[in-house]
């Protein structure tokens, strides 16, 4: 319940900033967004935005193939896309998506150990995150540099720099050395086992921790082309980024477009459902900052939404269809044991 109620306060949240936004920028703007999104240039945003999808199922299917796994590349496609599309409307949770790819990915098949199936999608958020952290960092660094606003924001962007390096440098540290954090984090914070998996969420997760570890230390030729698939991913959606950029503003710099695509996964980070709010508020910032309009940013942002969301309904229809087929599978179970068969039993 808990859940449901931070969900419904974040996005009465997210709405608000949007509408404060969209008041802000006035009707002409709104006029802008549809203009551009019906325009036929939109279509290369939304082929860009296929290639970002197909760069994660294949991350998947690599990462999968190091524990042993060789799994249809569509049917890894239609799991990415049910992923994020919970993750993108419903973030409940910063994981939200991922567990319920993890969960769809368990019951799709059935051969996989919920420890693989959870280090699987762990291991992929890691390298996600990687990739998403190096261009988060690049795009502000520049924005510090470039912007025309205070130096006291240029010095505070540079320091959540620092903490989020430092981090991402901690974590690989650990993995080379095969050190787990997650026994420690039970330990500091007193947690009994964890209620979910039957009483066993603790000895799952660490299962899963070291399967993980396992694919980050040894498994070196998937872990580089894993890596190497996120850092592909993050540069087709900079693409799209920096194309958008174009057709708002005409502006085709490299280096602003850095800034603006950092400022882009910033405002992607708060779990406000689909960004709303967020986005134009950071987006915008970063376009005021750099001199291209604050209502400009609000553009680009709005555009960017209605492409991720168009992915999300289709990811929200296959996570339905994972859904009814595991609730059919459940109620023929019900019925053959209501007939005195065993579940196994045909």
């Amino acid at each position: 319940m808990r859940r449901w109620l931070k969900f419904f306060g974040l996005a009465l949240l997210g709405a608000i900033l949007f509408l404060i936004v969209a008041v802000k920028t006035g009707p002409s703007n709104l006029g802008r967004v549809f203009a551009l999104l019906f325009d036929f240039n939109s279509f290369s945003l939304v082929i860009i935005s296929l290639v970002v999808v197909y760069f994660g199922a294949l991350r998947s299917s690599i990462v999968l193939r190091s524990f042993g796994y060789k799994l249809s590349l569509w049917s890894l496609t239609t799991l990415w896309l049910a992923g994020f599309g919970a993750g993108y409307a419903l973030p409940v949770s910063a994981l939200g998506g991922d567990v319920v790819k993890v969960y769809f990915t368990k019951k799709k098949f059935n051969f996989l150990s919920w420890e693989r199936a959870i280090a699987a999608t762990g291991a992929e958020r890691i390298l996600d995150a990687t990739a998403f952290f190096v261009f988060l960092v690049a795009g502000l660094a520049v924005f510090a540099i470039k912007n025309d606003l205070t130096t006291v924001l240029s010095v505070g962007v540079l320091a959540g720099l620092a903490i989020i390096m430092a981090g991402l440098v901690l974590f690989y540290f650990k993995a080379r050395k095969k050190q787990g954090i997650l026994q420690g984090l039970f330990d500091f914070s007193g947690l009994a086992k964890l209620k979910f998996f039957k009483g066993q969420g603790n000895d799952i997760l660490l299962g899963a921790e070291k399967e993980m570890l396992v694919f980050f230390h040894t498994s070196k030729s998937y872990f580089g082309q894993a890596l190497a698939v996120s850092f592909l991913r993050y540069l087709a959606l900079f693409a799209r980024a920096w194309l958008l950029l174009f057709f708002v503003t005409g502006h085709i710099g490299l280096f602003k477009s850095l800034a603006v695509f950092g400022f882009t996964n910033l405002g992607s980070i708060p779990p406000v459902p689909a960004s709303l709010g967020t986005l134009e508020l950071s987006v915008g910032l970063c376009f005021k900052g750099l001199g291209l309009g604050f209502d400009s940013g609000a553009v680009f942002s709005m555009i960017l939404r209605s492409i991720d969301l168009l992915l999300c309904l289709v990811g929200l229809v296959y996570g339905a269809k994972f859904a009814l087929a595991i609730a059919e599978r459940r109620v023929l179970s019900l019925f053959k044991i209501g007939r005195g068969q065993t579940p196994s039993q045909t």
